[in-house]
């Protein structure tokens, strides 16, 4: 599963930072630091240099370039995505569902072992699964 699963649900500020530095590299800014105010170093003085070394180890020293060029010395928000984040969550619960259920697994032992997996009740595990997936709104005569 993968970020880019769930754009809509992401803030505008997150795809700016997306469409400079590439969606893995914010991915991981995201897992590390959402949730934070970072402020991204050009990397010129002793505590920028730490600083940017710190992003970078998190990014890589070309997006921590990037980054640093588009918001250098600048307080960069970085939002945790918990809705992005629980739907791809759901989303990948869906996923091994179905390839338990492809396999011959009873609908209430897939139920349970996810609930267990996921550190979620099996009532919100049957919730989920009734959630429509984003393939089944579509039209289907297009």
């Amino acid at each position: 599963m993968r970020i880019d699963q769930v754009k809509e649900l992401l803030p505008k500020q997150l795809l700016d930072i997306a469409a400079a530095i590439g969606l893995p590299a914010t991915q991981r800014l995201v897992d590390e630091l959402g949730g934070t105010t970072w402020p991204v170093a050009k990397g010129v003085r002793r505590l920028g240099i730490i600083r940017h070394a710190a992003l970078a180890d998190v990014v890589g020293e070309e997006a921590a370039g990037i980054m640093a060029k588009h918001w250098g010395s600048v307080p960069l928000y970085i939002p945790k995505c918990d809705s992005a984040l629980r739907r791809l969550r759901d989303l990948e619960i869906n996923n091994q569902f179905e390839q338990g259920a492809r396999e011959g697994i009873s609908a209430n032992t897939l139920v349970a072992e996810l609930a267990r997996s996921n550190k979620l009740s099996d009532r919100r595990i049957w919730e989920i699964l009734k959630q429509p997936s984003p393939e089944a709104t579509g039209d289907l005569f297009h």
